[in-house]
């Protein structure tokens, strides 16, 4: 098969002489560099192949449905999916590839039905993997590698005879190939169609892989696990699961077991094939030490990510090839996970519940009066105002809502209508936070409908992505009827969003726009917290119990804002910092008191 480890392909990296009417002789070009024995360029393939169809569907060169059914995309796109040899990535051509079979008849492509093959056969469809290699030989009996496919799965139905018959063929084609050579010898040793699969194309490589010297022995193991199914032993593990509900292979296996007074949501990342290879006392532990590890991980919550697990919910669990465990707890909008071993022990490192926030999406909703927006108009503000060139075209939603998408220095910026208010009332329960407004909450109340304004900084520093951020929003602004911003956690006044986006003129970060520093008061005293510093992908800083005016714990919470960003900054639990060379602030890291997830607790100056 198309392997990652090859170092070369069997067939070339042109899969047809034929101009494409979807790939432009400029695409084939940019594919025929990213070939080569690197995963990662197999990836790159993808990439470049969605996008293309996605830019080519935008400008109506061509509908979804014309790009599937094309022989050539999806010669390339099978070939990009095969060699990065994981199950997922066969699922993906598996189901890209039948729109374009009756494109593959008409050519006699006998390349077409073996990547197919392929990808059904790694998917355990091995009835129809069968079918369309036989066909692909009848099609197309010059073409080698269709003979290796339909050796293997001869063999594996039994027709020993009809199995060497096609080495033979292949052997013709490619006298003293090692490949055919090798199944010959493995066809005569009665060897199962996983062991046949269980080898590079190279033979040095092979070579290795066969000596258990190749660091890749483990994905390959993983990825053959979904070509053969054990039934008896499928069904042992379906009776310890006693499963309510089961979907198999699409793409995972997924299913409701009894839990409990009610029923839980699993999921195995793999098909039932290697599903089947799972040791059944290890299932009939799981089942069994479900509720002690749900208290295991909720004991992890509570102590060492220092959340605290009031209302707080076992959402669902998934196993993942290696065994590796993921339990999912919910509490409204917020998700922790806590990872376990395959022996069920809790992993040591890695527990998302204490990462720090990657950051890296900057989003804000506008709120319009109603629900319609224009999207020349925006462009033109943009270019107008900022200099920044939006060339592409606003795509109309079903719904009558509307994306503009487009590129500018590397950062991904996208504008879409939603014809509705915010849902569930958001907009205005977080309108009220706004102690500047006064008439934040009325505003808020009026809008019918909203752009929801993203940019993703991608590979750029979060901080330029940020500045692009408030000129969208500040260009968008200028739709009539815009009401409000809706962004931090509050609602902003658009006079003061404008206002502070001029600061930019002079370099600097309009920061007011981008972090909002909440007032709120206990019992014990004021307390503020900062909303905005995750999309940097910095902690939020909360200060409690303050004895403090407002205005001093406001300005106290934008100044430790503006030193985490303008100098990059990273606090680190147990640490102290002070404005003086005899001030310590102790920074504590532990489970956030207005925010969900983990936060820096600072106490105000002259308090610690």
């Amino acid at each position: 098969m198309d392997t990652g480890k090859q170092t070369e392909s069997r067939d070339g990296t042109t899969p047809a002489q034929k101009a494409p009417p979807v790939l432009t002789a400029e695409d084939v070009a940019a594919l025929e560099e990213m070939c080569g024995d690197v995963a990662g360029y197999f990836y790159k393939m993808l990439d470049y192949m969605d996008q293309r169809v996605r830019d080519g569907v935008r400008r109506g060169e061509f509908t979804e449905e014309q790009a599937r059914a094309d022989l050539d995309l999806a010669l390339w796109y099978a070939y990009a999916c095969n060699n990065v040899d994981d199950y997922d990535y066969y699922y993906k051509a598996a189901m890209w590839m039948p729109a374009s079979e009756p494109a593959a008849r008409a050519a006699r492509s006998g390349i077409w039905f073996y990547r197919y093959a392929c990808a059904l056969m790694y998917c355990g469809r091995l009835e129809e993997a069968r079918q369309a290699v036989e066909t692909g030989v009848a099609l197309d009996p010059d073409y080698p590698w269709g003979w290796l496919e339909a050796g293997k799965l001869r063999a594996h139905f039994g027709d020993r005879d009809g199995a060497l018959a096609a080495v033979r063929r292949g052997l013709e084609l490619v006298p003293g190939d090692y490949e055919f050579t090798t199944l010959r010898r493995e066809i005569l040793e009665g060897r199962s169609l996983e062991e046949m699969e269980f080898h590079w194309i190279d033979p040095n490589a092979d070579q290795t892989l066969q000596a258990g010297e190749d660091a890749g022995e483990f994905d390959k193991r993983m990825a053959i696990a979904g070509i053969c199914c054990d039934p008896e032993n499928l069904a042992a593990i379906k009776e310890a699961l006693d499963p309510t509900e089961w979907e198999a292979d699409a793409p995972y296996c997924t299913f409701r077991l009894p839990y409990q007074d009610g029923s839980l949501l699993g999921r195995f990342f793999m098909n039932e094939a290697a599903l089947s290879k799972f040791p059944l006392p290890w299932v009939r532990e799981l089942v069994r030490r479900l509720p002690e590890l749900e208290r295991r991980g909720r004991t992890f919550l509570t102590a060492q990510a220092g959340l605290g697990t009031e209302g707080l919910s076992l959402e669902w669990f998934a196993v993942l090839p290696d065994r590796a465990l993921r339990l999912s707890y919910s509490r409204g909008q917020d998700q922790q996970l806590v990872l376990f071993d395959r022996d069920f022990s809790l992993c040591k490192e890695d527990q998302p519940a204490l990462d720090r926030p990657e950051g890296g999406a900057f989003l804000a909703f506008v709120l319009l009066e109603a629900p319609t927006w224009d999207p020349d108009q925006f462009r033109r503000d943009l270019r107008d105002g900022y200099g920044i060139p939006c060339l592409t075209e606003a795509e109309e939603d079903a719904d009558g809502g509307s994306a503009l998408t487009f590129e500018t220095d590397g950062l991904l910026a996208a504008l879409h209508l939603f014809p509705s208010p915010v849902p569930h009332g958001e907009a205005e329960e977080n309108a009220a936070r706004n102690y500047l407004w006064s008439e934040a909450e009325d505003a808020a109340a009026r809008h019918r409908g909203h752009l929801l304004v993203t940019v993703l900084p991608r590979e750029r520093d979060p901080r330029e992505a940020a500045a692009l951020q408030v000129k969208l929003v500040c260009a968008a602004c200028r739709q009539s009827g815009a009401l409000g911003i809706y962004a931090n956690g509050t609602v902003y006044e658009p006079a003061f969003y404008l206002k502070w986006a001029r600061s930019m003129e002079d370099g600097q970060l309009p920061l007011p726009d981008l972090v909002w520093v909440g007032l709120w008061r206990r019992e014990s005293g004021l307390c503020g917290y900062t909303y905005g510093l995750r999309s940097f992908g910095k902690d939020e800083i909360e200060v409690l119990d303050a004895q403090a005016e407002p205005g001093d714990l406001h300005s106290f919470l934008m100044d430790l804002a503006s030193y985490v960003l303008e100098e990059d900054a990273t606090f680190h639990d147990g640490e102290t910092i002070g404005y003086t060379e005899d001030q310590f602030l102790p920074v504590t890291r532990s489970a956030g008191v207005w925010h969900n997830g983990m936060t820096l607790k600072i106490p105000y100056p002259g308090e610690s």
